[in-house]
């Protein structure tokens, strides 16, 4: 079987509502800074209270957005459940684990703490999508399609 077949049938699966630009974009750049903001000279309180705001900000981005509404509409209407599944917490694992190794790098320069920023906000554009569960929308059995 020929690799590059299962990368195209995967990617022939158009995602039925996808994360819209502004949510990826800016929750992306929201957890790298709360990633990248531990790496900084910044007091321990303040390094950790900016963490904190970016972090909520991100989550409240994501839930907030008439999106999430969409797709659990379209979740319901599919038959499919709305709890998060492992496959949309494992991206996660690296940005937690960037989270707990960044204070390591505390009173860093500041070209550490933007490639640190660089890094965590490309890994979360990537990610996003299966994150957020917009993804897994694209695999989702259509009503009367035989499987």
């Amino acid at each position: 079987m020929d690799p590059m077949s299962s990368y195209t049938q995967m990617r022939s699966h158009i995602t039925p509502i996808p994360t819209p630009p502004i949510v990826r974009i800016s929750v992306s750049a929201l957890v790298g800074a709360a990633v990248a903001v531990l790496t900084t000279v910044l007091a321990p309180g303040v390094r950790f209270g900016v963490m904190a705001a970016c972090l909520a900000a991100a989550l409240l981005i994501t839930l907030a957005h008439p999106y999430r509404g969409q797709m659990k509409t379209y979740r319901i209407q599919h038959n499919v459940s709305v709890v998060p599944t492992i496959g949309q917490l494992l991206p996660l694992f690296l940005t937690w684990l960037a989270l707990m190794i960044a204070p390591l790098l505390g009173g860093s320069a500041l070209w550490v703490t933007v490639l640190v920023w660089l890094a965590v906000s490309g890994w979360m554009f990537v990610t996003f999508p299966h994150v957020d569960g917009s993804r897994a929308l694209a695999f989702v059995e259509k009503p009367g399609r035989d499987t």
